[in-house]
């Protein structure tokens, strides 16, 4: 896995790179470290590779921390985003960049522990894929990338943002199969990933591509309130809801 570290002071990209590694080392992860001294080299450096997990100076000379997650944030929704700081100024910002957790300076091997902690349990509940039949082979199908399951007839289709799968199989074993907070059946025929919802209508959710889940009349209230409990919930687990001090 590749973690990068921006921050304009090199002592305190050394610290924070000892202290990843002591990580790495404790609970045998293979992590790799890449350095960045600025956050424009840091953005030219993403363009041609993969973080899974960044650590971002909010207070650097030139283009600053904010910024610098805001541009990653543009081509990448999964890297898991981790601010240094030294004030509390930057909190709403880290909320519309959705970073994951903050760190303030003077920082600690305890505190980095902590960060990196909340990253892999992230990391694990983003990987989480369900196996398939599919003709006389086996899909494996990533759950964040499920967008919504619709009843068709003879079985479901299973939409995810690059393609559809089509599987014979019935709704209700597929209800079965996906024990994931993430899915609401919403209606008879329609169970959404909640990941992919971006508005509320009267009768109807929002998807990130514009298509519409219907909302059955029936419990109309109740699905609206499951996924409002859903979004308080995963601003608590995958947003930095406080600060680390």
């Amino acid at each position: 896995m590749k973690i990068a570290i921006c921050d304009d002071l090199r002592f305190d990209r050394t610290l924070l790179c000892e202290y990843i590694l002591q990580y790495a080392k404790n609970n045998f992860v293979n992590i790799e470290v890449v350095e960045f001294d600025s956050g424009e080299e840091m953005l030219t450096s993403f363009l041609e590779e993969k973080y899974k997990i960044v650590f971002l100076d909010i207070y650097m000379k030139g283009i600053d921390g904010v910024e610098v997650a805001e541009k990653i944030r543009e081509t990448d929704e999964d890297c898991k985003i981790i601010f240094t700081t030294s004030s509390l100024d930057h909190k709403g910002e880290g909320f519309e960049v959705a970073a994951t957790h903050y760190l303030i300076k003077p920082i600690t091997y305890k505190r980095v522990e902590q960060a990196l902690n909340r990253c892999k349990k992230i990391l694990a509940f983003d990987a989480k894929y369900i196996e398939l039949p599919l003709g006389k082979e086996t899909v494996k199908i990533r759950l964040r990338d499920i967008m919504y399951i619709e009843a068709v007839r003879n079985g479901i289709v299973i939409t995810t943002e690059i393609e559809e799968y089509k599987i014979h199989m019935p709704m209700a074993k597929i209800c079965d199969i996906i024990k994931d907070k993430r899915f609401l059946r919403s209606h008879r025929g329609f169970i959404v990933n909640m990941q992919h919802i971006i508005a509320t209508k009267e009768n109807e959710f929002v998807l990130k591509n514009s298509f519409t889940i219907p909302i059955r009349q029936s419990g109309r209230k109740e699905i609206k309130c499951a996924y409002m409990h859903y979004v308080i919930e995963s601003q608590k687990d995958n947003h930095c809801s406080d600060f680390i001090v």
